[in-house]
């Protein structure tokens, strides 16, 4: 009895309890979306020259020799238009514990890179880029990824009559004698304010008055989230100064088997639009102003059809057509599109509050089919993008959600007009998903 009387007051037994209820440290828990921030490059100090001069009367001449001799040099400047001359062009990050890894950066509010796992595991990046700043800069560019506006897709001649009160204005000429994506500077052109909030990237722009003959000045601000389901959520708001047009939306070129994969994949994808009619384009790709029904018509997505056998019924070699959404009533968010890929089990599906959506299967990249003897300046010029990929002709897909093309001059397509105490909201998510099954 002594003995273990003794070996109770020695407190051996009771050190050895205390050390037993020490709780085990718990191991790190891994976020459901990280978010990573770094630097992409630079801004030049020249102003980036993207096409040619705008003007080439013999006025235009003459008012730059006199600007040459009369005004005294400046010191360069960032050719960010109205954000407060930015140098630094960051790059966001965001990875998902569903493996996905999205990179947007702040040239343009541009989406770079979305990696997304394929049935079997495998990530690929399914959307067109490049990767240096320096070449998102060249004419070439097709506007990969990038943020469109103020208005998005073509005015035809340039020229709006803004109601009620009934004032025109005169907008650059881009595109032959149209005015396209924003003109010569457009939203893509810049490089957005930014700031973090939680898993959130918002990004801001102030578009001057009269820039590209616009009226009015706008605040443009983008959110971008990532969610722990794979999908990509963009919030667009604008406010005006004074009555103007605004049409925003992203353009992303896509392609499910990787971004690198080519035409002949793409024709493997099977889509489907949720669209009834489809606005009406002359042979310049400007909208006529009547809309069509799909039913009976090679423009007819609305059950799933597969774009090998749908894209030799299109006369013009490929599409580039604006579908009318079939909307609900007081329905914010609608399903516009899905994109499968079979091979791969990737999905890709668009929602939008906004009434229309531009389907576009690459028409105008490098066709290596195009090659004229004699005339090299006709021939296939490669263009190439990320890890040494060449990206040609319908080897890439858009899916780009946006208000009616040059709806401000058609009486029939929905309101485009922004007043000052109102806010412009567009709203769009790309939900990424993997079809486990056999498609039938």
């Amino acid at each position: 009895m002594a003995d273990s009387e003794d070996e109770k007051a020695s407190g051996d037994v009771g050190s050895e309890q205390k050390l037993a209820e020490v709780p085990e440290p718990e191991a790190p828990k891994i976020p459901d979306v990280e978010l990573i921030v770094d630097g992409f490059g630079f801004m030049p100090k020249s102003p980036v020259t993207t096409s040619k001069s705008r003007s080439g009367s013999v006025f235009s001449k003459s008012s730059q020799k006199v600007q040459e001799e009369t005004v005294p040099e400046e010191t360069p400047k960032s050719p960010c238009s109205s954000s407060s001359n930015i140098d630094i062009v960051r790059r966001y990050t965001w990875k998902t514990k569903n493996r996905m890894t999205v990179q947007v950066i702040t040239y343009g509010a541009t989406i770079t890179s979305v990696q997304v796992p394929d049935r079997k595991g495998v990530s690929d990046d399914v959307v067109a880029g490049f990767e240096t700043l320096q070449e998102y800069f060249q004419p070439r560019n097709p506007y990969f990824g990038a943020t469109i506006g103020r208005y998005a897709n073509i005015i035809r001649d340039g020229t709006i009559v803004v109601r009620p009160s009934g004032r025109m204005y005169m907008l650059s000429t881009n595109k032959g004698h149209d005015h396209y994506n924003g003109g010569y500077v457009g939203f893509d052109k810049v490089n957005w304010r930014s700031y973090v909030n939680g898993n959130k990237v918002i990004m801001s722009h102030v578009s001057d008055r009269f820039h590209e003959g616009y009226p009015g000045t706008v605040m443009a601000q983008v959110t971008f989230e990532v969610t722990c389901d794979n999908t990509i959520k963009i919030d667009m708001r604008c406010t005006t100064s004074e009555p103007t047009i605004i049409n925003l939306s992203n353009s992303p070129y896509f392609n499910l088997a990787g971004h690198h994969a080519g035409c002949e994949t793409v024709y493997d994808h099977i889509f489907t639009i949720n669209a009834d009619k489809y606005t009406v384009a002359d042979d310049d790709g400007t909208v006529t102003g009547q809309k069509k029904v799909v039913g009976g018509t090679a423009y007819d997505f609305r059950v799933p059809r597969v774009l090998k056998a749908m894209i030799p019924k299109i006369p013009l070699g490929g599409y580039n057509v604006n579908f009318c959404i079939t909307q609900g009533t007081e329905q914010d968010l609608t399903f516009q599109a899905r994109a499968l890929h079979p091979l791969s089990g990737r999905v890709l599906e668009v929602y939008s509050n906004q009434p229309g959506m531009q389907f576009y299967t690459g028409n105008s990249l490098p066709d290596p089919d195009k090659i004229v003897e004699g005339k090299p300046r006709y021939g296939y010029v490669p263009l190439m993008g990320k890890s040494g990929a060449y990206y040609k002709k319908h080897g890439l897909f858009c899916l780009m959600p946006q208000n009616y093309p040059d709806a401000v001059n058609h009486k029939n397509f929905p309101n485009s007009v922004l007043n000052p105490g109102e806010v412009y909201v567009h709203k769009i998510q790309y939900k990424f998903g993997i079809l486990l099954g056999r498609y039938v």
